[in-house]
């Protein structure tokens, strides 16, 4: 399918067939979001055996710099953490939506686009 690019700079991000994959692998399979979270924010797990602590966050050296600095990189932490939750969650969407929601999506986006 063409993805057209309307004004006002708006564009679908996946072509028809990415979109196809999302859902093929997605749709209904929360576990695998989950699992994606879990490898791509991993949580302190107080079960974990000794020395298997994973924390991708423990690496930063906060207690070396400056307190402006500290700050930036924990500012930078929280919004990686906020923009890998949304974009699990927009996984979550497009896999749900259904074809013909698509098909709509872009028809009317292709109407507004010669306005």
């Amino acid at each position: 399918m063409e993805n057209a690019k309307p004004s006002h700079g708006q564009q679908m991000r996946f072509t028809e067939e990415e979109l196809k994959i999302i859902r093929d692998t997605f749709k209904g399979n929360d576990r695998l979001l989950k699992l994606l979270r879990k490898v791509f924010l991993p949580e302190l797990d107080p079960d974990a055996p000794l020395g298997e602590m994973i924390d991708i966050w423990m690496s930063v050296p906060v207690r070396e710099m400056s307190p402006e600095d500290a700050r930036v990189n924990i500012l930078a932490r929280n919004s990686l953490i906020m923009h890998l939750e949304y974009q699990l969650g927009q996984l979550k969407v497009l896999a749900e939506m259904d074809e013909n929601s698509v098909e709509k999506f872009l028809e009317n986006r292709r109407k507004n686009s010669t306005k």
